[in-house]
């Protein structure tokens, strides 16, 4: 029996098994288990489309077609975007050099997104291949991507990076399937510091225009609405746009600074965004917009107050610190909250040891009287009245809204 006799013969198996499923029937348990074998299932078959795609490309069979490219025509016949199509037929490609990856792409280790973010940076410095395959099986598809896309900037000039994404921003807009005005755009990462500052200073007029008016929406609704003011000059209501009073916080090492620009192992970014070259921030050291947090200044775990104010470097070291919630397995790296880890009200004392930084979503689980256990680098939230097992089970409290 040939393979493509075998895989027909499997797909008509899998698809038989499923039509009888009822997800509903199964238990917490039986359905996390299924879970992972279908996902495991869908790795495997996932890296042999990667491959076939290729050897389709290859082969020139898809110019018959008349598409305009291997990537339209294999998009067309599977039935996804040109985009992801190009972005897998790369992958394809940069495998053929890194065969620990294809090894571990085709066993089902990794999943499609994680085995195209480590090609694309193993590809670039092959000596990084074993230790981003190793950072894979425990880290999240997010933290796994920051650190391909340190290990890329390693290798690669950043001010002639910081141009090409210039150089390349776009906005695009269309309309979707019901009507709905939808639109995607890029820029640079402190172009995308600056638009957010802006944006969420008229989320919150328009927050509170909603909470007078006894509306009460989400979110990324009232983001909308913002935006909508600030493109189209206020919205209507002819209220004065105050300028923004938060801050794009930079963290840049000492010696990058001195030097004028970075080299392997150091970094200039902006928090939660992403790298900007030193020559950019030096451009900004007038804005008052700006923070400048330099990596081996001051050393502020020193400082304590006998108050609830968090001294600024304090801050800035917590910032340098905790550079996502510091809940195990969350990788949220914007707009986080500072947390008292043992209570102001028991400790009476503010001091970087004491803080963290946490998102939204696991402060508020903290508020509600979720306890924070374990210590650096493994701290997570127990429900109240439980312990580690009754987390996500059948019987496990059930997580507070967001209100």
């Amino acid at each position: 029996m040939s393979v493509l006799d075998e895989l027909q013969a499997t797909v008509a198996t899998q698809r038989a098994v499923l039509s009888a499923l009822e997800p509903g029937c199964l238990s917490g348990p039986d359905a996390l288990r299924l879970l992972e074998v279908i996902t495991e299932g869908e790795r495997v078959l996932a890296a042999a489309r990667t491959l076939v795609a290729k050897r389709v490309e290859e082969s020139n069979v898809w110019r018959a077609s008349g598409e305009r490219s291997a990537a339209h025509f294999i998009a067309h016949k599977t039935g996804t975007s040109i985009g992801r199509t190009q972005a897998a037929l790369e992958t394809a490609e940069r495998l053929a050099a890194l065969p620990a990856t294809a090894d571990a792409f085709r066993a089902g280790a990794l999943s499609e997104p994680q085995a195209e973010a480590i090609a694309s940076a193993a590809a670039l410095n092959r000596s990084e291949e074993r230790p981003l395959l190793k950072r894979a099986e425990g880290d999240t598809f997010k933290q796994l991507r920051d650190e391909c896309r340190r290990v890329r900037h390693a290798v690669s000039d950043e001010r002639a990076r910081y141009e090409a994404i210039r150089a390349n921003r776009y906005l695009r807009t269309w309309s979707d399937g019901e009507g709905a005005f939808c639109g995607a755009f890029r820029t640079t990462p402190d172009a995308g510091a600056r638009m957010l500052l802006a944006l969420d200073a008229e989320i919150g007029r328009v927050f509170k225009g909603a909470r007078r008016e006894g509306r009460r929406e989400s979110r990324q609704a009232y983001a909308m609405d913002a935006l909508e003011a600030l493109v189209c000059g206020g919205g209507g209501d002819g209220a004065t746009r105050a300028k923004p009073k938060a801050e794009i916080r930079v963290l840049v090492d000492h010696s990058a600074l001195l030097r004028g620009h970075t080299e392997a192992g150091e970094s200039c970014e902006i928090e939660g965004l992403g790298p900007v070259p030193v020559a950019v921030v030096e451009s900004w050291k007038h804005d008052a917009y700006l923070r400048l947090i330099v990596t081996d200044g001051i050393d502020v775990k020193a400082v304590t107050r006998r108050s609830r104010y968090v001294d600024a470097h304090v801050d800035a070291a917590l910032a340098v610190r905790d550079r996502h919630c510091i809940v195990t397995g969350c990788d949220v790296d914007w707009r986080l909250e500072r947390d008292h880890r043992v209570p102001y009200a028991q400790c009476h004392t503010t001091s970087l040891d004491g803080l963290g930084r946490m998102c939204w979503w696991h402060h508020l689980l903290k508020t509600k009287g979720w306890a924070l256990v374990g210590g650096p680098g493994c701290y997570r939230l127990t429900p109240p009245g439980g312990d580690d097992a009754d987390v996500g089970g059948e019987s496990g409290s059930r997580a507070p809204p967001r209100t």
